[in-house]
């Protein structure tokens, strides 16, 4: 009997002929973290030798569906009743299931999973302790200590992407959730004082740090706001937000240009604040050329904090700080139109905006 630590993928094994690449991406991004021997068997990963912090880490790793300490023994069924019942204790309430891996195996999943269940008289419960019992070529696996993975894509093996972060619930997640699809993220923060080291100095540096642990090698923009917010003294405050959020699109889109990123990503949910309605996103959105990505569109506040919460960026994410939507938020326009914001932007001067933000822009890489 050999104590490991089980990891599976779900999706990456629906990809046919192109497995091998995203699970050998997948391993990549593993080794990045834990400098650990791995093992592929079958459609899943072993490691002999782990850590508490190792399945934290794993957990936390686009393209793992689950994780979970396991035990690999012989094929034996008198030593699997056994275990099974040593893990389970005095406690008969179970969730358990079977797998059968080798088809070649003289029983089925089921008529083994009942042969057990009479044996312990053990009392199905999805509510229970969850039991994986895998029938491999030469071995079975047990399957105990199960956690939930992100699932997805495998970091890096969907393009580069650049993300708008406020430090905000919806902006700490969204690049995640594109993280998850498989894109390599980074960040664009802009921020509202003179000096880039204020946000260094405080969630904006915590929870990017935090993300590269998701993905390592992340690189964070730090822009100015001043040249912007000098700027629009001169217009209408009640667009003063839209035209901000135009900024912004805008700001990532030249920089994205410069630096390689294919799409741009926003933690934008329709109609959840006033800068969000229907109007407001095509007006700020009008003739960007690159893709915007919003994963949270259709989703309401609650289902993107639960997220936030489930992911262990909340607590962070709600931390005071100062930033620029909430300096310019102030009764904003809900109905703004392209031509509207194309003026302003023309009043305003906002290409050499940008051309003087970008000039001062500080790169930070974790």
């Amino acid at each position: 009997m050999k104590k490991i630590l089980s990891v599976h993928y779900d999706e990456i094994a629906l990809k046919g002929k192109q497995r091998g690449y995203f699970q050998g991406l997948l391993i990549k991004n593993i080794k990045e973290k834990i400098n650990k021997q791995i093992k592929a068997v079958e459609s899943r990963l072993v490691l002999d030798d782990y850590s508490l912090d190792d399945i934290n880490k794993l957990k936390l790793t686009p393209g793992i569906a689950w994780v979970s300490e396991a035990y690999r023994i012989d094929r034996d069924e008198k030593e699997l009743s056994k275990l099974i019942d040593e893990i389970i204790g005095e406690n008969k309430n179970v969730n358990i299931d079977v797998k059968r891996v080798d088809k070649g195996y003289e029983k089925t999943s089921l008529k083994l999973k009942e042969e057990l269940a009479k044996s312990l008289k053990l009392k199905f419960d999805k509510n229970g302790k969850k039991i994986k019992v895998e029938i491999m070529g030469d071995s079975f696996i047990v399957n105990y200590g199960i956690e939930r993975g992100m699932g997805g894509l495998p970091v890096g093996s969907s393009g580069k992407l650049l993300s708008l972060f406020s430090g905000g619930i919806d902006s700490a997640i969204a690049p995640l959730e594109m993280m998850k699809r498989g894109a390599k993220v980074d960040l664009l923060h802009v921020y509202a004082l003179n000096s880039p080291d204020f946000a260094l100095q405080s969630k904006i540096k915590t929870i990017a740090e935090k993300l590269s642990g998701i993905e390592s090698g992340l690189t964070l923009y730090l822009v100015p706001f001043h040249y912007f917010s000098v700027a629009a003294l001169k217009i209408n405050k009640r667009y003063e937000l839209v035209l901000f959020k135009r900024f912004l699109l805008r700001l990532a889109e030249e920089i994205s240009k410069d630096k390689g990123y294919m799409a741009i990503i926003t933690g934008d949910a329709l109609s959840q604040v006033a800068s969000q309605t229907i109007e407001n996103i095509n007006a700020i959105s009008f003739d960007i050329q690159l893709p915007v990505f919003r994963p949270f569109i259709g989703y309401n506040k609650g289902e993107i904090i639960e997220k936030s919460i489930r992911y262990g960026f909340y607590d962070l994410s709600i931390e005071e700080y100062k930033d620029c939507c909430s300096i310019v938020s102030n009764n904003p326009a809900t109905k703004s139109t392209p031509e509207t914001i194309k003026k302003l932007a023309g009043d305003i001067e906002m290409e050499k905006i940008i051309k003087d933000s970008i000039r001062d822009m500080k790169t930070v890489k974790f």
